[in-house]
């Protein structure tokens, strides 16, 4: 589209509405804010029709009587789009359109302003879109209390935001707007930027990230999902009705082809490498539910790419070796991007949509489920929910019209096995299903010792694992973690040996027995004793030591004491010799006394 920017003219510049006052140069013109009467330069780029509430949806909206008159006319001025408009042809228009003179150059300068023929249509009265008249400074303050108070996680409401922008007004002294322009501003910011910052950047980029792209798989078994999702229901045991023992967890393959489920799997059990491996041997091997009922579901194949999601059951090296073993390439979606499985989680939301119509379902959130009774109402087991979601898919999905396929899955599944003379060609599948799903059991590492291989604390043996003894030799073992009464041991010729528990925890040797609660209390009893008269013992052996130390220690003090005082003595008798003058000895000092007795 040409611009014709012509003196007076209305166009929008960014968010204002602008009237042009003149040139002011080849790229550059002087426009005049119709808000504020500010003269502005702005460049030619920036400057972009105005647009009416009428021309939002384009040509498309417009009724067919206003479009063809309007075509009639941009006809008619098509010629006259350079220079002036004759004014023998302004009246013969005029008589023509039964307008006045001076709509015709009106007309005639709309027509000119954009070239287009909406601009010809007749406008409904109001303001154009996008005008704004309130103050810069206001704008700006509105801006401001949406960014830092409505544009976050922990977002105010629309009402607070209208109040701090009142408030802020009356305190910086400017006109307050109306609450409604306040709530069209904060509409106007609606988007993925706002939804990053209220939501949070996974959220926005759900709602406005756009996906053109599309998974494109030609041939049946070319590419499966599979997801696990926890269903919607509660299920009761099989022995008592009344008791209500969960959710349960399902498991499901898609083939992303013919959009057929080629493989499901149904337990109680949080999901593990074991609800992928009995998934994934249902996906290859023949249905069992044929046995019931002949050929109510043929899709089975070895497939020849799995893509799952980053679960931590689906990066398990067991899942991994598994799918090396026949062959399957396996690939992980990108983390945190849910819509690269699109095909799986539609099927989950598919058929929870249908377990939602069962007795005991606990609706997919809490505000749907309302005052419900579930598990009040819960009456189906386990088996009843199994044999339930074999016929949704059987009679049900497969049946019906998939608008991702064009037809339904089970037409879509025959035909690709199907070529131009109407011939079948069967899909390659292994027929021993008990070692598909050994292939994809969990393992571990174990050393070939000649007792057999200890595994979680329990001796498992057969004869055929006699040529692998070897001190040095380690054996993979495979085990199911609800069932450790056997596992299988891989040969050196890659056939699993089945070796049965001959010692250990599993047949119950040092297992902890349960006693009743009187022999119980009669052992606590007798422990106590044992504790009270250990205690009296050790306290009697303590005290008798102290009492010792103390006689030991008293004997001794004295001792040291009887030693001390006659050593003083022998000190106090010396020092009084040594402290008697030294007078030489002479016989003239020296007398004698007689005693009478």
């Amino acid at each position: 589209m040409q611009k014709q920017l012509t003196v007076g003219s209305r166009w929008l510049c960014g968010d204002r509405i602008v009237e042009i006052d003149g040139p002011l140069s080849l790229y550059q013109v002087q426009v005049r804010d119709m808000g504020t009467g500010n003269l502005l330069p702005a460049s030619l780029e920036a400057l972009q029709p105005l647009s009416t509430s009428q021309q939002k949806g384009g040509p498309l909206v417009v009724p067919e009587a206003e479009w063809s008159r309007a075509l009639s006319i941009a006809k008619a001025l098509a010629p006259y789009m350079v220079g002036a408009l004759p004014h023998r042809v302004k009246r013969e228009l005029a008589k023509q359109f039964n307008v006045s003179l001076r709509q015709i150059q009106r007309l005639m300068a709309r027509y000119r302003q954009c070239q287009q023929t909406t601009a010809l249509v007749p406008r409904h009265g109001g303001r154009p879109v996008g005008l704004r008249l309130l103050e810069p400074h206001v704008e700006q303050l509105i801006q401001h209390v949406i960014s830092k108070h409505y544009a976050r996680r922990e977002a105010a409401s629309q009402s607070e935001v209208c109040e701090r922008v009142r408030l802020m007004c009356q305190r910086l002294n400017l006109p307050p707007p109306d609450p409604k322009t306040v709530v069209s501003r904060i509409r106007a910011e609606k988007g993925f930027y706002l939804e990053c910052k209220r939501q949070g950047a996974k959220a926005a980029r759900q709602r406005f990230e756009p996906r053109p792209g599309k998974l494109m798989v030609e041939r049946a078994l070319a590419l499966i999902q599979i997801d696990h999702t926890r269903a919607d229901i509660n299920l009761v045991a099989e022995d008592d009705p009344s008791q209500v023992i969960g959710r349960p967890w399902l498991t499901l393959a898609i083939d992303v082809a013919t959009r057929a489920v080629v493989g499901y799997y149904l337990t109680m059990d949080a999901p593990s490498a074991i609800s992928v491996a009995m998934c994934v041997a249902h996906v290859m091997l023949p249905k069992a539910e044929n046995d019931i009922e002949p050929d109510c579901w043929p899709m089975n194949g070895k497939p020849a790419c799995i893509l799952v999601d980053n679960g931590k059951d689906l990066r398990s090296k067991a899942f991994q070796r598994g799918c090396e073993q026949h062959g399957i390439e396996l690939n992980w979606r990108p983390v945190a991007e849910p819509h690269y499985g699109a095909h799986i989680e539609r099927l989950m939301g598919t058929f929870m949509r249908r377990v939602h119509t069962l007795p005991g379902t606990t609706f997919s959130n809490v505000k749907q489920r309302g005052n419900y009774p579930s598990e009040r109402k819960a009456c189906l087991t386990l088996a009843d929910f199994r044999a339930w979601l074999v016929e949704q898919i059987c009679h049900g999905y497969h049946v019906r019209h998939h608008r991702g396929a064009g037809m339904p899955p089970l037409v879509a599944w025959e035909r690709s096995f199907q070529d131009d003379d109407g011939c079948y060609t069967l899909p390659l599948a292994p027929m021993d299903r008990a070692t598909v799903r050994r292939d994809f059991y969990p393992f571990e590492y174990r050393r070939m010792q000649r007792t057999g291989v200890q595994f979680a604390g329990s001796r498992y043996w057969h004869p055929d694992l006699a040529p692998l003894i070897h001190p040095e030799r380690r054996v993979c073992v495979h085990y199911h973690p609800d069932d450790l009464s056997r596992v299988w041991v891989r040969s050196e010729d890659n056939i699993l040996v089945e070796a049965t528990v001959v010692a250990g925890r599993r047949l119950r040797e040092g297992l902890r027995v349960k006693l009743d609660e009187a022999k119980q209390a009669q052992l606590d009893a007798s422990k106590l004793l044992g504790y009270d008269r250990g205690d009296a013992i050790q306290s009697q052996a303590e005290r008798r030591k102290r009492q010792h130390t103390r006689t030991t220690s008293a004997s001794a003090s004295e001792h040291k004491k009887n030693q001390r005082g006659r050593h003083n003595q022998t000190t106090s008798n010396a020092s009084l010799v040594s402290a008697r003058p030294q007078v030489p000895l002479s016989r003239a000092s020296v007398s004698v006394e007689v005693l009478d007795l």
